[in-house]
């Protein structure tokens, strides 16, 4: 692609005339033309020339034919010598014509008889003498009475001897005069010399000036011919290269990968067409390899941020489940021993409440950076969600200790304040700590200790750690507590279901909600997902709580008379409980809500896999309930999701959107989620909506729908107008 671009400069140079191809076939057609024309000009004037000549050679021998006969009229003593053609060569007589004797015999001077033949030929004729000292011909009068002494020399060569005896034709001079004539010699019977007859044809001047007339036209004739030729050969060849620019700008954008336009004068059945749909061919190879990149780069982006936080960029918790298990393994044959410790940030919530998630975002990102330079090569650090961390320390020796040591400077190093846009902000942390293989030889043990430990650093007034020892219990801890309660929740309508609306961008109106759950606890008030999702699913609880709120939403929206529709959760464990798609159904037939009004979410974070959960997903989306892929991009195996489930609608995580607005990353990874969905004909919905300029760029991406603070919280009841109108 370097040297295609290298090459622009080059490419919008304006080309020469003279080099194009249309400039060189004009130059060569014109040229043919230019030689076709002298050549046939040529040609033609040479045989014009020598038609010329003949006709006046022809009619120089008879306007002296004429002279001949003119003079044997009036002096019967003269006589003529003829060739077998009757051509009179040469007149004979015994004395001078025109002398006294010859007048007093005939009555006629010579000057008479010259006239009477020049009415005839219409062209002057002399009569000459022959001086014998000079071996010339003088004139002794002319048809028009001129003067004589005028000497005749002739201009031709191939002209008449020295003593001119013979007949002539050609051009001759008579004094200053130029014309063509005919000329016949007089002749003793003897043969003496004694003069000649001259008739004219017409002068040079007068027989040239035609010829220079037709040689002008046929110059004038060259001129329009090969000007009208030269416009028709320009017209012509630019009505036939016309596409060429337009291809060749083709062939630029495609260099430019703006490969949006299909190329023109693909349907000519000539060369122009072939080379057209050549382009063609070039340009969807180019969009299909961009695809394919963007698809890569996209599956290698998803793969990253599968295992990776999106704002801290730390690993996260299936990245952290790979590496405890794998560490594990090496615990286990005595090679290694491994403090496991989980992080809770105190008094972050708060600060995130009060002034916003973008300065929540920046302390936890500085949270990270601290405790980053307090670790080692060997040890991990992952984010596993909201304010919680983990941390994995590889130890050769004194275990405790330097799980006691780190934890210690973890916890100075997170007291000191955070400068945060001219803010002074203050948190603590919790710290639990397991030892394997002392606390545990698996991670679900090993991490369920340390969760212990956790909460009892929480339990002694926070700002501390604990290192698990076998006395403690999860009955000490919150989750344990939380844990007895859910039941009887659920039994006292303590869950309350609430709803946030998507958006539609296109069409600016409410399209559906997400119904969430919540727990309004009656001493502590509304309890957060986060805090009691996982012990729900831990005991297996999830299952009917997943379903008490499927009933609540379907109830709940059968009730409107709109066509919006109503998203629910359904967790790992729910899914796989075979009897799902009959629940499904029945509630439909309950409720009397339409199967295409209900989609069914499942979150990417849980391994939804096997023929079970397929079979169950196949049955559910074959009722018309949607299919909806939860968090996508932040699970285990996204793409091969795609291939193998049923989905028709994917959810972007909100780590992907927050970033969208600073993080090219997240942005391209948007614009290739969006065109491999529309490939897939799968609809996107973008989560986390927080700002208008994360709004903007989600439109310009072609992203379906959104939702988000800024479009709307979740409330107990479904609004119909979502804020953020008029942005959207």
């Amino acid at each position: 692609m370097l040297s295609i671009f290298a090459g622009q400069k080059a490419l919008k140079t304006r080309l020469n005339w003279r080099r194009s191809i249309i400039g060189k076939v004009t130059s060569f057609l014109l040229f043919a033309v230019a030689l076709a024309y002298i050549s046939g000009a040529a040609t033609g004037w040479i045989m014009i020339e020598r038609s010329q000549r003949d006709e006046w050679r022809q009619q120089a021998s008879t306007n002296i034919q004429i002279v001949s006969s003119a003079i044997r009229s009036v002096y019967t003593f003269v006589a003529v010598d003829m060739t077998p053609s009757s051509q009179i060569v040469r007149i004979i007589t015994d004395r001078m014509i025109g002398d006294d004797a010859s007048v007093l015999d005939t009555g006629y001077v010579a000057v008479d008889v010259l006239a009477l033949a020049s009415v005839q030929t219409k062209q002057k004729v002399w009569l000459l003498q022959y001086d014998a000292s000079t071996k010339s011909l003088v004139s002794i009068t002319d048809s028009d009475g001129g003067p004589a002494g005028l000497t005749l020399s002739v201009q031709d060569n191939g002209g008449p001897s020295e003593e001119y005896t013979e007949f002539f034709t050609g051009f001759g001079k008579i004094g200053t005069e130029e014309h063509y004539i005919g000329y016949l010699p007089i002749r003793s019977s003897e043969g003496k010399m004694l003069g000649g007859v001259a008739a004219s044809v017409g002068t040079t001047e007068s027989l040239m000036a035609t010829r220079g007339i037709f040689y002008r036209n046929s110059l004038l004739s060259f001129a329009v011919i090969m000007l009208a030729t030269g416009g028709a050969i320009a017209l012509l060849l630019r009505s036939l290269f016309k596409p060429v620019p337009v291809l060749i700008e083709a062939l630029k954008r495609i260099a430019r990968d703006e490969t949006g336009n299909i190329t023109p004068y693909q349907r000519r059945q000539d060369e122009i067409g072939q080379l057209a749909t050549t382009i063609e061919t070039l340009r969807e190879a180019v969009v299909e390899r961009e695809h394919l990149r963007q698809m890569r780069e996209a599956a290698r982006e998803l793969e990253h941020l599968a295992h990776h936080d999106a704002l801290t960029g730390l690993p996260n918790r299936a990245f952290l489940q790979k590496a405890l298990n794998s560490l594990l393994e090496e615990v286990e044959v005595g090679n290694k021993i491994i403090n496991v410790m989980l992080l809770d940030l105190d008094r972050f919530k708060p600060v995130n409440d009060t002034y916003g998630h973008a300065v929540g975002d920046q302390v936890l990102i500085s949270t990270c950076k601290r405790v980053s330079t307090l670790l080692g090569p060997d040890d991990v650090f992952a984010r596993l969600g909201g304010d919680e961390f983990a941390l994995i320390q590889v130890v050769a020796l004194n275990a405790e200790k330097e799980a006691k040591r780190l934890a210690a400077r973890i916890l100075e190093a997170i007291s000191r304040p955070f400068q945060i846009n001219e803010l002074s902000l203050s948190i603590g942390a919790s710290i639990g700590i397991a030892r394997a293989p002392l606390h545990g030889r698996n991670s679900n043990q090993i991490l369920s200790n340390a969760d212990v430990a956790l909460y009892t650093s929480k339990g002694a007034g926070r700002g501390c750690f604990h290192i698990f020892e076998p006395g403690m219990t999860m009955e000490t801890s919150h989750r344990s507590t939380i844990e007895l309660e859910l039941m009887t929740a659920l039994n006292e309508d303590q869950f309350e279901v609430h709803y946030q609306p998507i958006v539609a961008i296109g069409e600016g109106r409410i399209s559906g909600y997400e119904a969430l759950v919540r727990w309004n606890h009656p001493k502590r008030g509304f309890i957060t997902p986060d805090k009691f999702i996982p012990a729900a699913e831990e005991t297996g609880f999830i299952v009917e709580l997943d379903r008490w709120v499927l009933k609540q939403a379907c109830r709940q929206m059968a009730g409107k008379d709109d066509r919006t529709t109503v998203s629910v959760n359904i967790s790992a464990i729910g899914l796989l409980r075979q009897d799902l798609p009959d629940f499904i159904r029945a509630t439909l037939n309950e409720t009397g809500l339409s199967a295409d009004r209900l989609e069914i979410e499942i979150t990417e974070t849980n391994k939804v896999e096997g023929k079970e959960a397929i079979t169950i997903l196949t049955a559910i989306r074959a009722m018309g309930v949607g299919i909806a892929l939860d968090d996508f991009g932040t699970g285990f195996a996204s793409l091969s999701y795609l291939i193998d489930l049923p989905v028709t609608r994917i959810k972007l995580d909100r780590r992907f959107i927050s970033g969208v607005a600073e993080s090219t990353r997240c942005l391209n990874i948007v614009l290739s989620t969006v065109s491999l969905a529309r490939g897939l004909d799968i609809s996107v919905t973008a989560e986390g909506v927080e700002y208008k300029e994360q709004l903007d760029l989600l439109r310009a991406a072609g992203c379906g729908s959104v939702q988000g603070y800024l479009l709307g919280r979740p409330q107990a009841s479904f609004t119909e107008q979502y804020l953020g109108s008029s942005a959207a």
